[in-house]
């Protein structure tokens, strides 16, 4: 039995290893932490951190889909515990438009997050920075040690691979375990002195109890007939949204259509979308002033009375029995990511998908493909 499911269920509808991968990662999460604890990769980034600081080197962090999609929520975070700018530029921009993302004359350390690392943009991208910048490092954070991206970024005096757990190296379609690691394992190695193994402890915990309590209300939300679901965030869970948006839509294989937006920027056009059939999640924060806007928007959406339900997470009287409220913002992460997962693996389930592999046609696949990388000059 994993996540109320059991393993036999699991099997027929090729759902096991999506089920498998959600459930293990309060597990995983403290294997990061070791491996991060316990590797050079720390030692690597300190000294490229203090001259970022000083305004010496960029800080890029890139990727494609779900990877590029971490970039968006921990550079805002470590922006601020840096107090420095920290980009987020996919790789899928960086290859197929680098003269408007990358400069000859401005030192860059590029930090890739992959999966697989065999994603023919994530070679793309360390190429075509090592093309045009004349001082370059690399930072390759990926869940598969035998992947091009790890294998090129290794053995190099001005590179660095880090290899998170095996079993976080998903073999469902979307990427789960992968994602949620890959985020911790970025927020360990650029600001070792805010987050920590008490850190650590703190989502672990609650997340443990979320996928004891509350996967029952979540199943309930899935099994609704609705079509539109809408994530929104403030800052850095603004990018939260995004990813989640995304996992519905590959779990659904676009049956459910899921929608992203800051809180403030949801009035400016997006809230239209909203009917009857849609849902509508809201991260909040801890912080006291983003948390105004975030709970106005909540307030202004009960009144309009026109989505089918809005839940406000992360609020200590809110919809779930686990209390999210104890934890800081990015520790909030790892429960909400949960949460965006839980509900889109009961909807692929509910509707029939092989959850494994929702577009068994192939038009869409766990590994990138059809993509032709070209030479620049």
């Amino acid at each position: 039995m994993i996540l109320n499911i059991s393993n036999q269920a699991l099997e027929d509808q090729k759902a096991f290893w999506t089920a498998k991968e959600i459930s293990q990662q309060p597990a995983t999460w403290r294997e990061t932490l070791d491996i991060v604890l316990n590797t050079g990769v720390r030692a690597f980034v300190e000294p490229l951190v203090k001259r970022a600081k000083r305004g010496e080197l960029r800080i890029i962090f890139t990727g494609a889909g779900t990877s590029a999609f971490i970039g968006n929520v921990v550079s805002p975070i470590l922006s601020e515990k840096l107090g420095c700018v920290v980009e987020a530029i996919a790789s899928t921009d960086l290859v197929s438009s680098p003269y408007q993302y990358l400069f000859e004359d401005k030192p860059t350390l590029l930090v890739s997050f992959a999966r697989s690392g065999n994603s023919p943009e994530s070679i793309g991208a360390v190429d075509r920075v090592n093309d045009i910048v004349k001082e370059v490092y690399h930072l390759a954070i990926t869940n598969n040690i035998n992947g091009s991206l790890f294998i090129k970024c290794s053995g190099n005096s001005n590179a660095y691979s880090l290899a998170l757990p095996d079993s976080t190296h998903d073999q469902g379609f979307a990427m789960t375990s992968s994602a949620s690691n890959m985020i911790l394992a970025a927020l360990l190695t650029f600001a070792p002195n805010c987050f920590d193994h008490h850190w650590v402890d703190s989502f672990v915990t609650v997340t443990e109890c979320l996928l004891k309590q509350d996967i029952t209300k979540i199943q309930e939300l899935a099994h609704l007939p609705l079509k539109r679901i809408v994530y929104l965030g403030s800052g850095h869970f603004q990018g939260l949204a995004r990813e989640t948006a995304l996992k519905l839509l590959e779990l659904t294989a676009g049956e459910r259509l899921g929608f992203f937006e800051s809180t403030m920027g949801f009035r400016h056009g997006p809230k239209s979308l909203v009917q009857g059939d849609t849902l509508i999640f809201i991260f909040l924060s801890q912080n006291s002033y983003t948390q105004k806007y975030d709970k106005d928007l909540y307030n202004e959406l009960l009144k309009d009375k026109k989505a089918h339900e809005v839940v406000l997470l992360g609020d200590e009287n809110g919809l779930f029995k686990t209390d999210i409220s104890t934890l800081d913002d990015a520790a909030r992460i790892f429960p909400y990511l949960v949460i965006g997962q839980l509900y889109s693996f009961y909807s692929s389930l509910h509707l029939g998908y092989t959850t494994d592999n929702p577009c068994p046609t192939g038009e869409v696949n766990r590994v990138v493909q059809g993509v032709t990388l070209y030479s620049y000059k």
